[in-house]
């Protein structure tokens, strides 16, 4: 029996639900991204259109080969071989195969054949655009997905002959010639295979050597139109909006929470200026617990804004403040982890709280939120251009960067959010980096492109002092007596610079009070406990108002935390980190009593030559030993964070010759394989999720249980999530060197999850005596 092709529904997207899969013809799903497309220029016209204009972009051309791109992208998943892979065993015999198509190739290669290049031709000799705005478009189709091309000229003309052809008038496609108005045939479409397959080859030839120059007019249109595609089109994969209604009045709604909050007259100075330096970028220095996150907000002043954070337990306590603020439906999260923190919440048990949950994850992860709050390997990885990255530097031609706290990151993370500002910049770009340690090198190679601006002035920030400082040349495990003391009276916040160091300074502390029989509370945190115990554990310390307690942690607790203790005990570290921890005392109470409030331990400091570079820590105490005993202020402790990191004296430092390197790989055209890799080069360190044996045999139940579930056929996808996210409460983020040592088995390939043979103790953590960070005197 001879196939209708006609009546053969062209699908391109399958979604499994309970009753079986659902499938999205080429035409529905086209339609889904020319409804985004229009969304996206209604909530955001105004900006996209001044920033394309400021590239001297004409938005009306950028419309039309945008339209141009969104219809073409898809069409190629009209070939056989791709028809039947995406139904289902029962659908699949619909679709005879090619009879000599023993591989299928990439439907982003194959819709290139469908573009009426007598029309691009004609487009062009009109003027609509020029011909490198053509091969843009060309471009922009063909690498529309990351996929191997690897068939030869003749393969790729019979599998468009066997597997395409049969479908040109199939009515799921010929709904687009009303948009093109170009007309294509059997004939055609075999000469544009060749003329195809040549120009995806150039392409691929190019893209070897090619060097981003965002001075370049062409690289600009190139990554602005591949970026709008990529996000239309995972956006209408992901059935979400690919913008969410705009937020008009940022200032309001952070005056309306301070005022609701109570205490609250008007913004200050330096938080009014703000808005008057929104439509510049801004360099903000501003002493911890001065109201930068006020700041930044006002910066930001409508529209749409991503806010980086360094550490996931900071970016977990902004998001629920932005809620607070702007209200759930306007605030996204964007972690590696992110669902496994919302699935945590307790707010979201029934079936439509957790439906709006995984609502809201999609519109994250698709960057639809007016506000996504995230960790910086979300955004400046875009640096190492990984194959799509287009789609987060595109978003910045109208949105608003905060950069918060970036003193955290390693030289190399620092090198790749210089280059990534850089290069946004270009593409009309704003950003607002706000510290209370604002690094030099950040003003030598960005300050000409940034509104430098202080929360207070040199003079007002002498008068400023909430911290005396006192320098004990011991180790901090020496001075188990003194914090028990303390803790008498005071809230303790003891920080070290490695998980390993914390754990013995909590099990001394421990000892010693089960000697004395003094009740105090203690608690311990840090990245090394499984995550139901940490959720718990992050909550303790941000809640925490006790006095007569000890809190024990590492630098986990550093950036962001609006946390206030009255004493901090703390090894030795850089300048930056010492300063973000200190910020965590006295945070917004004036000090005025004699005795120090920040004690600092200068001997057998842990972390040394791993955590944190020694030249740097030596540097850092070079210029605090003249301040012991007296008070801290503001000022100087700016002039502290100058001096360690002044450019001429630290040149030679490994500091700086990894933060050239990097920055000069950047330079020279690094190109990551795909984001995982560009995330492990910016996080300087690769973790394993693992389940601590203990845990698992203790467990052992509970854990199969729920993987018998997650086998379940026809699983809605919030109930897969919960299960993983009840898993997952089990597992331990292991720093990779760690897993070699331990010996370990995959639990879930899948999941991505193993069981490690370390021991676990629920007050200790993960317990690992190969732990590779150094104990070190360095004075």
């Amino acid at each position: 029996m001879k196939t209708d092709y006609n009546k053969i529904p062209l699908y391109a997207k399958r979604f499994k639900t309970p009753e079986g899969y659902e499938y999205q013809t080429i035409y529905e799903h086209t339609l889904e991204l020319l409804n985004n497309m229009d969304r996206l220029f209604k909530e955001y016209s105004a900006e996209i259109e001044e920033g394309l204009k400021n590239l001297n972009i004409d938005i009306e051309k950028f419309k039309y080969l945008l339209k141009l791109a969104a219809i073409y992208h898809d069409l190629g998943k009209a070939n056989a071989l791709f028809q039947v892979k995406i139904r289902d065993k029962q659908k699949n015999k619909e679709v005879p195969r090619g009879k000599t198509l023993p591989h299928e190739v990439p439907h982003n290669f194959v819709s290139l054949v469908f573009v009426d290049i007598n029309k691009i031709v004609e487009d062009i000799k009109n003027g609509k655009f020029t011909c490198d705005e053509g091969n843009i478009l060309f471009y922009t189709i063909a690498f529309s997905h990351d996929r191997e091309f690897d068939c030869d000229i003749e393969y790729f003309k019979n599998y468009i002959e066997q597997g395409v052809i049969n479908f040109l008038n199939n009515p799921d496609l010929c709904w687009f010639l009303k948009y093109t108005s170009g007309s294509i045939d059997a004939q055609n479409i075999i000469e544009n295979a060749i003329f195809s397959w040549k120009i995806i080859e150039q392409f691929k030839r190019e893209m070897l050597k090619e060097i981003f120059n965002f001075e370049d007019y062409n690289t600009r249109f190139k990554v602005i139109l591949k970026g709008f595609l990529h996000r239309l089109d995972h956006a209408s994969s992901a059935q979400v909006t690919v913008e969410e209604k705009r937020i008009d009045d940022f200032p309001k709604k952070v005056e309306l929470y301070l005022k609701e909050k109570g205490n609250f007259s008007s913004f200050k100075d330096f938080q009014k200026k703000a808005v008057e330096l929104s439509e510049k970028n801004v360099i903000l220095f501003a002493p911890t617990g001065s109201g930068k996150t006020e700041f930044g907000l006002n910066w930001a002043k409508k529209g749409k804004l991503v806010y980086t954070l360094p550490i996931r337990v900071s970016i977990n306590a902004m998001y629920e403040r932005f809620i607070k603020v702007f209200g759930e439906g306007k605030v996204g999260i964007l972690h590696s982890d992110n669902l496994l923190y919302l699935m945590g919440n307790e707010k979201y048990q029934t079936e439509g709280e957790l439906e709006f949950l995984f609502n809201n994850i999609n519109l994250s992860k698709n960057l639809s939120l007016p506000i996504i709050v995230t960790t910086g390997d979300q955004v400046f990885t875009s640096a190492l251009k990984w194959p799509g990255f287009e789609k987060i530097y595109s978003l910045f031609l109208y949105s608003k960067l905060v950069i918060d706290e970036p003193q955290s990151y390693s030289p190399e993370a620092l090198a790749i959010i210089i280059k990534t500002l850089e290069e946004i910049i270009k593409i009309n770009g704003k950003f607002c980096l706000m510290s209370a340690t604002i690094n030099p090198i950040i003003l030598k190679y960005i300050g000409d492109h940034a509104e430098y601006l202080q929360a207070y002035s040199d003079e007002d920030l002498k008068s400023v002092h909430s911290h005396i400082v006192s320098i004990k040349e011991n180790s901090i495990l020496e001075a188990i007596e003194e914090i028990i003391y303390e803790a008498k009276r005071k809230n303790v916040l003891v920080i070290c610079n490695t998980v390993k160091r914390s754990q013995e300074v909590f099990k001394a502390i421990n000892e010693e009070l089960k000697k004395s029989g003094e009740e105090i509370e203690i608690e311990l945190l840090h990245s090394r406990f499984i995550e139901s115990q940490r959720r718990k554990k992050e909550l303790a310390v941000l809640n925490n108002k006790k006095t007569n307690s000890i809190f024990i942690s590492t630098q986990i607790v550093e950036a962001s935390l609006d946390i206030d203790f009255d004493i901090l005990f703390t090894e030795l570290s850089s300048a930056d980190s010492l300063l973000q921890r200190m910020g965590r005392v006295y945070r917004k109470r004036r000090y005025d009593r004699k005795e120090p409030n920040v004690i600092i331990f200068t001997k057998d400091i842990s972390g040394i030559g791993m955590v944190y570079e020694d030249e740097i820590v030596k540097r850092t105490w070079e210029f605090l030993k003249s301040f012991n005993g007296i008070f801290l202020t503001e000022y100087d402790k700016k002039r502290l964070n100058e001096y360690v990191y002044d450019i001429n004296n630290i040149s030679e430092t490994k500091f700086m010759k990894k933060f050239r390197k990097a920055y000069e790989m950047l330079q020279y055209g690094y190109k990551a394989e795909n984001r995982f890799e560009a995330q492990k080069v910016f996080r300087d360190v690769f973790t394993v999720c693992a389940i601590p044996r203990s845990v698992y045999e203790k467990h052992f139940d509970e854990i199969l249980k729920n993987i018998e579930m997650l086998n379940q056929k026809n699983m809605k996808s919030i109930e897969k999530a919960k299960i993983i996210s009840n898993i997952r409460d089990y597992t331990v983020n292991t720093p990779g060197y760690l897993i070699s040592k331990s010996g370990v088995s995959i639990f879930d390939k899948n999941l991505g999850i193993f069981i490690t043979n370390y021991d676990y103790d629920e007050q200790l953590g993960l317990i690992s005596e190969d732990d590779e960070s150094l104990n070190n005197n360095i004075l």
